[in-house]
């Protein structure tokens, strides 16, 4: 699901004084261990779990915005 060496759009869910709400972050993945993701940033984020929402590999957003000004 995730590949070594590629940037990702992170979806979390984090919780603050004021709440629960969305963390939104693009990071590249550096080592992968079973659901863990070590980010560049040294950060490791847990794939399973509850607070983590999406990944969406940036170069796959580039393709679908360039697949859509090819249709236009």
């Amino acid at each position: 699901m995730f590949d070594i060496g590629t940037d990702y759009r992170f979806v979390m869910i984090e919780g603050t004084s004021e709440g629960w709400g969305e963390l939104t972050f693009t990071e590249k993945v550096i080592d992968i261990d079973g659901p863990l993701l070590k980010l560049e940033s040294g950060r490791i984020i847990n794939s399973h779990s509850s607070l983590f929402v999406t990944a969406t590999a940036v170069t796959m957003l580039a393709s679908a915005s360039s697949m859509q000004e090819h249709r236009t």
